[in-house]
């Protein structure tokens, strides 16, 4: 009985890992999907050539209980770069404090500083995003209120 399960499961993972005429041009999947807290309002950075992307950094989140039982939080901070119209629109609309979610790729770049030194950075190049909430706006006492303190 052992012996016919074992030569099935066989049988079947060498079907399912052959390669076949559908799966030989999937090479690999880079796909990240975030939910988390706009850290600042977005920037639109121009290139020579004209092209536009805007970038925002992203907080999420993370809670556990450590050895001792407390409860504690990790925040990860993400660099977000969008490009074409949705970046457009993100401009309009994003603004810090917002509770966004961005489908796209993670991204590794290199590149010289002004130092000549090589910099390391990651970043998520989104082609997706969804606002789940805007920040609180202050009603109009709040806002004097805050501005006196100030």
């Amino acid at each position: 009985m052992y012996k016919t399960l074992f030569t099935r499961s066989v049988v079947n993972a060498k079907t399912f890992l052959a390669p076949s005429t559908q799966t030989r041009g999937l090479a690999s999947i880079n796909k990240v999907i975030l939910l988390g807290n706009v850290g600042a309002d977005p920037q639109e950075v121009t290139f020579n050539s004209g092209k536009k992307i805007t970038t925002f950094p992203l907080a999420t989140s993370r809670r556990y209980k450590d050895s001792e039982g407390n409860i504690v939080e990790q925040t990860y901070w993400h660099k977000i770069r969008i490009g074409g119209q949705p970046a457009e629109t993100v401009m309009n609309i994003v603004k810090k404090g917002c509770l966004l979610q961005v489908e796209g790729s993670l991204r590794y770049d290199t590149y010289n500083n002004k130092d000549n030194i090589d910099v390391h950075s990651t970043s998520i190049v989104a082609d997706k995003f969804q606002v789940h909430a805007f920040p609180k706006r202050k009603d109009a006492n709040e806002q004097s209120a805050a501005e006196e303190e100030d």
